[in-house]
């Protein structure tokens, strides 16, 4: 996939603490010198969304439970429901349904999940939500004994009911950390709403509106603690779990869209709004906003973005701590509902950061959300689909395809590749339930043959494993394959990305055997018809033929029928 490379926005080198000195309301600019971040010279990091789970209505978020060995997603809806991916299929019962106690029309309704850190043995997780009135609530619930199952009765009161003059600004991530023993429990909550923050909630250390609070939920009666304010509609944020920096994405107003980053160990920040609007002076901020001296502990953004030029609505990501990709470990990731466009952003070595964006990734992003293992995931609001955070093979090879057959006792597989340059093997990793625990199986010497070249490589096997393929190159890099089951029963899944093509190859990867695939474009033509004779794994099938546009794939096995919408860049 050819990487997007247009840049624009603006960087700090390094998070900037000011004191804020300003004549109320009368200076109508101030210069604040951005410097213009440089590109890595090297190869970066080329992400994909691979869809996971479809037939979802307004996905918010998802969750994994600590402690659960079983890898189960919990989906957060919007209408106020939970749902069970449990990695073969989407269960028809809810984990959670508090629909009745949830309004769920514009931006509120039920917006985050989060589990205790000690799930396994307490069965406790809460809920952040917009109630009936419009209150943002945070509430305790807990498994019943059916793990797929919650109990219907919230434990105790709500944690908080705040409320709140307008129905836009709810903020709505929960996230856990544990501090010197104690389970806090985070969340940033919106200004209130409308323009401007008529009532100054964000600045006014009495409200808890335009704050980032946390609580130990542990305590007899929890208690919201202010950690931070000045933030207008901060609605995903995350802890890096590598360092503990905190990260928040702030949706702005109509100027600027901000990432704002607080190092771990420090306590307290204003974030400026409504002040402030990432790095320029709100003029419109109301009286009542002391904007002489917001606060000695002033906080920039270290990343901002024009609105609407670039974006209309940031949506904070995380950083990747995962293991499968190593070539993305360390890079924050984060987008914008609207533009889609997908920003990828680095330590440079030298206290600041290097940002590269990547287009056409599609817009409609709810959030990014991490899993226990360090898996990133997408939901799509618009699309009703969850799916996980990729890379794309960079490495100096064309990977055509990467497939296998359970043949009696052994697992036989083969890769077909093209322009290999430059490697220096091949190794088959194998895991038993595809998600962790990787280990080697054998490797594969390169031929580095500039064209088609097929390869083997089999194992005694009589159980269903998941393999990968690593390709290494001389240079110490490495990528990996999408990720292939043998043995057993297939279990009907099927990947097709991305769906926004610019490279000419569509990517397929089917645990079960494809006859054909059929493209038709918007009027309903048959443009494209590829027989595959079965094939299973991952494999690629050439579109560069198309013409630009949108265009329906039909991809048929015997036992199956996957249809999807992609559009052709």
């Amino acid at each position: 996939m050819r990487m997007g490379t247009d840049f624009a926005g603006f960087i700090l080198q390094k998070p900037l603490l000011m004191r804020i000195s300003l004549p109320r309301r009368k200076q109508a600019a101030i210069s604040f010198l951005f410097l213009l971040c440089s590109f890595h010279p090297g190869a970066q990091p080329t992400v994909n969304y691979v869809p996971v789970v479809s037939g979802l209505t307004a996905p918010m978020e998802v969750a994994t439970a600590p402690g659960d060995a079983s890898g189960r997603l919990f989906i957060v809806e919007k209408g106020g429901t939970i749902r069970i991916w449990d990695g073969t299929q989407l269960l028809a019962t809810p984990f959670l349904n508090i629909s009745a106690s949830v309004i769920s029309t514009g931006e509120q309704g039920l917006l985050s999940m989060a589990f205790h850190p000690q799930y396994a043995t307490n069965g406790f997780f809460f809920v952040y939500y917009n109630a009936l009135n419009g209150n943002i609530t945070v509430a305790k619930y807990q498994v019943s004994a059916n793990p797929n199952v919650a109990n219907a009765t919230q434990v105790g009161a709500s944690l908080v009911s705040i409320p709140k003059p307008f129905d836009n600004h709810n903020g709505g991530h929960l996230q856990f950390r544990t501090e010197l023993g104690l389970n806090f429990l985070y969340f940033a909550t919106g200004d209130g709403g409308s323009g401007n923050n008529p009532d100054n909630s964000a600045q006014n250390p009495l409200s808890l509106l335009g704050k980032m609070i946390r609580m130990d939920v542990d305590l007899p009666v929890p208690v919201p603690e202010i950690w931070g304010w000045g933030l207008r509609n901060p609605f995903r944020w995350s802890f890096d779990r590598g360092t503990g920096d905190m990260w928040i994405g702030d949706v702005g107003q109509g100027a600027r869209e901000e990432i704002s980053r607080r190092a771990n160990g420090t306590f307290g920040a204003n974030f400026g709004w409504p002040c402030m609007e990432g790095s320029l002076v709100n003029v419109n901020a109301p009286g009542i906003a002391d904007c002489d001296t917001v606060t000695a502990t002033d906080v920039l953004p270290v990343y901002e973005y024009l609105n609407p030029s670039q974006g209309r609505s940031i949506v904070g990501g995380f950083v990747y701590r995962g293991t499968e990709f190593p070539t993305l470990q360390g890079y924050y990731l984060f987008t914008d509902y609207f533009s889609g466009t997908l920003w990828k952003m680095t330590p440079d070595g030298g206290g600041g950061f290097t940002v590269t964006t990547q287009a056409g990734m599609g817009g409609g992003v709810s959030s990014f959300s991490e899993a226990t293992d360090g898996t990133l995931y997408v939901t799509n609001l618009n699309t009703g689909v969850v799916s996980k955070v990729t890379v794309l093979i960079t490495t100096p090879v064309k990977l055509i395809s990467f497939s296998g057959i359970d043949n009696r006792g052994s697992h036989e597989l083969t890769w077909i590749t093209e322009e290999e340059s430059s490697l220096s093997r091949y190794v088959i990793e194998q895991s038993t339930d595809g998600r962790g625990n990787w280990t080697a199986a054998g490797e594969v010497a390169a031929l580095n043959q500039s064209g088609r070249t097929t390869y083997h490589f089999s194992q005694p096997a009589s159980t269903r494993l998941f393999y990968r393929l690593r390709t290494d190159g001389i240079d110490n890099r490495y990528e990996y394959s999408a990720v292939i089951a043998l043995g057993g029963k297939g279990n009907g899944a099927i990947q097709v990305y991305p769906t926004m093509i610019n490279d000419g190859q569509l990517r397929i990867n089917s645990s079960d055997p494809v006859e054909n695939i059929q493209i038709y474009n918007g009027t309903g033509q048959l443009v494209l018809r590829s027989e595959r004779g079965g094939q299973q794994g991952f494999f690629l099938q050439p579109v560069s033929m198309l013409k630009t546009g949108v265009y329906f794939v039909r991809i048929q096995g015997n036992q199956f029928v996957h249809t999807e919408k992609i559009v052709i860049l």
